[in-house]
């Protein structure tokens, strides 16, 4: 368990108030205010025993955030006693409230480290723990960018355009065809079907058959499927389907005359040259999901329906 999930797991019980950083605060029951790592820093009144043990928990905050009072012990050859009189020393009540305090700083401590390379999180050498806290960094900073950038009116127009369809088409290439199948996925649980392509074999067959009720749904974060496949796409507007298209590239505007809605992604990540899509995946997720909320809420009292129905049915659907 990381320190992320130790708070999560104990909010019920204690409300915290915190602030960024090593100078961070947290409020407990009986209104102490304590910043642990600051305290442990300065040994103030420590005995040798305690500051020995300071310099333990310093060195190694990741995994005492996840150590019971037992686990330190044996770690640092130190009695239970004196742990609990650090702790005190510290202004918590005891070691409970003092690994809730020093997990809520480290995770405060990683949320707040600098911006993560999109393209390469992690370096030869990094560690497992490092590159989970920075894939993890980067999964929050691409979400919080995309929220920034999409216009909760395109995100309304792109539910509104696929509720009223008749035929909901996505394209997508590589590893945004997976979101456009796993978008599928979602609006199949509203009663919306789909059909997932990528303008090669029988999706050319499904572009022709498109018409003025239909809607296409491009995935392209680059825009460079909308170059790649223009005649398609000059097919598919000919014959007066609608346009979605999810992209970073504000220029496709310009490309497509007439577009009727562009969900506009944050630019974050090089086309090329990256370890993994991580950014532009968790930014194209992100946004297809607010799509599915909006559609689901829309048509409220039929999207619970089906809920309901398929909910008495979930044996068939959970495999």
């Amino acid at each position: 368990m990381d320190s992320g999930e130790l708070v999560n797991r104990l909010r019920d019980s204690l409300r915290t108030d915190a602030e960024d950083g090593q100078n961070m605060k947290t409020k407990y029951k009986g209104g102490q205010n304590v910043a642990v790592i600051d305290a442990l820093k300065r040994m103030q009144g420590f005995t040798n025993a305690e500051q020995e043990l300071a310099r333990y928990i310093l060195d190694h905050v990741d995994d005492v955030a996840q150590m019971n009072i037992g686990d330190l012990s044996g770690a640092t050859y130190t009695s239970t006693a004196t742990i609990v009189r650090l702790c005190r020393k510290l202004g918590v009540n005891g070691y409970r409230d003092f690994r809730i305090a020093l997990a809520r700083e480290v995770e405060a401590a990683h949320a707040s480290a600098l911006d993560v390379n999109p393209d390469f999180p992690f370096i030869e050498g990094s560690d497992t723990q490092q590159i989970i806290r920075s894939i993890a960094n980067l999964t929050r900073q691409s979400v919080d960018a995309c929220a920034s950038t999409i216009d909760r009116h395109d995100v309304r127009t792109a539910a509104r355009l696929i509720r009223g369809a008749r035929r909901v088409a996505l394209y997508g290439v590589g590893d945004s065809y997976v979101s456009a199948e796993a978008f599928a996925n979602l609006l199949l649980k509203i009663g919306v079907v789909s059909y997932s392509g990528n303008f090669n074999g029988d999706s050319v067959v499904a572009t022709q058959i498109l018409g003025p009720a239909d809607v296409a749904v491009i995935i392209t974060y680059s825009g460079g499927l909308v170059d790649k496949f223009a005649y398609e796409i000059s097919l598919l507007r000919s014959k007066g389907c609608k346009s979605i298209v999810v992209t970073a590239n504000a220029a496709i505007r310009e490309r497509i005359a007439g577009l009727e809605c562009l969900l506009l992604l944050p630019d974050g990540e090089t086309t090329r040259g990256s370890v993994a899509t991580y950014y532009s995946q968790s930014c194209i997720r992100f946004a297809l999901n607010c799509v599915y909320g909006e559609c689901f809420a829309q048509g409220w009292e039929e999207s619970m329906r089906l809920r309901e129905s398929f909910s008495r049915n979930d044996k068939y659907l959970q495999e």
